[in-house]
C-alpha cells in the first residue's frame, strides 16, 4: 500500500475519533497528532478500559479495538483458558475477534480488527457497547457455568458463556 493510500485511512481514523469524542460529549481534538507509525486512542468506557490502535504501515485499512476484561483469577485459571481457547476457535472464524493475555499473563483482553472504510464513529461505539456486555457477563462468570460443563459442548458465540 502506497503511503498515500495509508494517509487517507489515517484521515479516515482520525475522523471515526472524532464522531466518537461528539458521541460521548468530550471535547474535539484541537491538533493533530504527531506524525508516526501508530495512533491510538485510549478511554475508559462502561468501566472497562478500551484502545482503538490505528498503524500507519501495518494494515492501514483496520484499527484494532482492544478492550481489558480485569484480571484472570488463580484459582480457575486452568478452566478458563480451556473455555478461552474453544471461544477463540469459534470467534476467529466469526470476526476475527480473540481472547488474548496480558504479557503477565495475569489479564484477559479482548481484540477485534474492525475495517475503517466501513466504520463510524457511531458503529465504534456501538461495538464497544457491545464488548462492555461481553465484559460484564465475564466479570460475573468468568465465561464459565457454575455447573460442570461437558467436555466438548458447543459454544454459542453470542452468549460468551
Amino acid at each position: 500500500m502506497h503511503d498515500a493510500e495509508a494517509d487517507i485511512y489515517r484521515k479516515n481514523f482520525l475522523a471515526v475519533v472524532d464522531e466518537l469524542r461528539a458521541a460521548l460529549g468530550y471535547a474535539l481534538r484541537d491538533c493533530d497528532p504527531e506524525p508516526g507509525e501508530e495512533l491510538a486512542m485510549e478511554m475508559m468506557y462502561g468501566n472497562f478500559d478500551f484502545s482503538v490502535v490505528h498503524s500507519h504501515n501495518f494494515r492501514p485499512d483496520k484499527v484494532l479495538l482492544e478492550c481489558d476484561f480485569g484480571e484472570v483469577p488463580e484459582g480457575r485459571r486452568g478452566a478458563i483458558l480451556e473455555k478461552l481457547l474453544q471461544m477463540n476457535t469459534v470467534l476467529a472464524e466469526l470476526d476475527g475477534s480473540v481472547f488474548c493475555l496480558s504479557q503477565d499473563s495475569s489479564r484477559l483482553i479482548y481484540t477485534l480488527p474492525m475495517r475503517l472504510s466501513t466504520m463510524d464513529g457511531h458503529q465504534l461505539l456501538s461495538k464497544m457497547t457491545e464488548i462492555v456486555w461481553h465484559g460484564r457477563r465475564w466479570l460475573e462468570t468468568r465465561f464459565l457455568n457454575d455447573k460442570n460443563e461437558e467436555r466438548g459442548q458447543l459454544l454459542n458465540p453470542v452468549h460468551l458463556a
